[in-house]
């Protein structure tokens, strides 16, 4: 947990961030992008909407008393979601990797917890924010982010706005890359998650371990247990030269790659920026997908878009979902 002294009232903004498989929350002064006080769990593997909502709440009031704030002092509370939200983004419309949240008025629950209006937006476009900025994109008028995590999102600024379509612009993950690809969570095959998500990468680790060398990294890493491989320790395998985990990186980036390619024929941002706790391995992936976009880009648009990594480590999402006032 990290503290700070005192603060004043009315200048600050509790923001949560539910995520796949972790549960976050700071106090955040938005105007400065400093955050006061912050901490994080995993959230517990077993836990409905219902429970991590209740982990979340206990999270967020530990924080507001490290921060010495009471919640009556809070201007809002911001809220960052891993999944699709209503149109109006006061419900859930659900998640991918937790059970239950269909339907679920999440601000309206929030807001009776802390007494504060509450306002939602998915976590890719709450990091997108947050990196437009106060990291690597600030000072742009585009914007493609891509939040590579549990699951795979985009946000995307356009004229230094977020663009949000009828409500689910931006589900990246869930472009197809090759119908005949692996299953997706979403129901459907083929999605660029179902190939570079962390659920994705740690999924083909586990099925490739029966053919890995038995002094491999990739069974060293994990006790040549597969329920203990994840895409952490994916990418580390990588790292040691295992040839099976370097292999399922190249997939992962070939996939990712082409969609990202076409989205920047589509939008034409001024630069990709890629986040997300996948993201984290950029000393292995740069090169990967660095190629492979260049691979599948038309030459008009060869060197026009460059393609970073964020600037934030790993605090963009809290810091966007800072920034939600509407």
């Amino acid at each position: 947990m990290q503290t700070a002294p005192a603060v004043r009232k009315n200048l600050f903004v509790l923001a949560l961030d539910f995520g796949g498989s972790k549960l976050a929350a700071a106090l955040v002064e938005p105007r400065r992008g400093r955050i006061i006080a912050k901490t994080r769990q995993e959230r517990l593997p077993s836990a409905n909407a219902q429970q991590s909502l209740e982990q979340m709440i206990a999270l967020g009031r530990d924080v507001l008393q490290d921060g010495q704030t009471p919640s009556s002092a809070l201007l809002r509370l911001g809220v960052s979601f891993g999944g699709p939200l209503s149109r109006d983004r006061r419900c859930v419309l659900r998640s991918m990797h937790v059970p239950d949240w269909e339907s679920f008025p999440l601000a309206e629950r929030l807001e009776t917890a802390f007494g504060c209006p509450a306002f939602m937006d998915n976590d890719a476009n709450a990091a997108a924010l947050g990196e437009w900025r106060f990291g690597a994109g600030r000072g742009l008028d585009s914007l493609l982010y891509i939040q590579v995590s549990t699951g795979i999102g985009a946000g995307i600024i356009v004229h230094r706005q977020l663009l949000r379509g009828a409500g689910l612009a931006g589900e990246f993950g869930h472009m197809t890359v090759a119908p005949d690809g692996p299953l997706c969570v979403c129901g459907k095959r083929g999605c660029v998650e179902g190939f570079a998500a962390g659920w994705a990468l740690a999924r083909d680790g586990r099925t490739a371990l029966v053919n890995a060398l038995l002094d491999s990294p990739l069974r060293k890493l994990c006790g040549d247990v597969p329920e203990r491989l994840d895409a952490r320790l994916v990418c580390e395998a990588a790292r040691q030269g295992d040839p099976i985990a370097n292999a399922i990186l190249d997939r992962a980036a070939q996939a990712l790659g082409m969609a990202l390619a076409n989205a920047v024929v589509l939008l034409d941002p001024q630069a990709v920026v890629i986040g997300g706790g996948v993201s984290r391995s950029q000393d292995i992936l740069a090169t990967r997908l660095t190629a492979a976009v260049s691979e599948f880009l038309p030459p008009m648009f060869q060197g026009r878009c460059p393609l970073m990594f964020s600037q934030l480590g790993g605090d963009e999402t809290l810091l966007g979902a800072a920034l939600l006032d509407s």
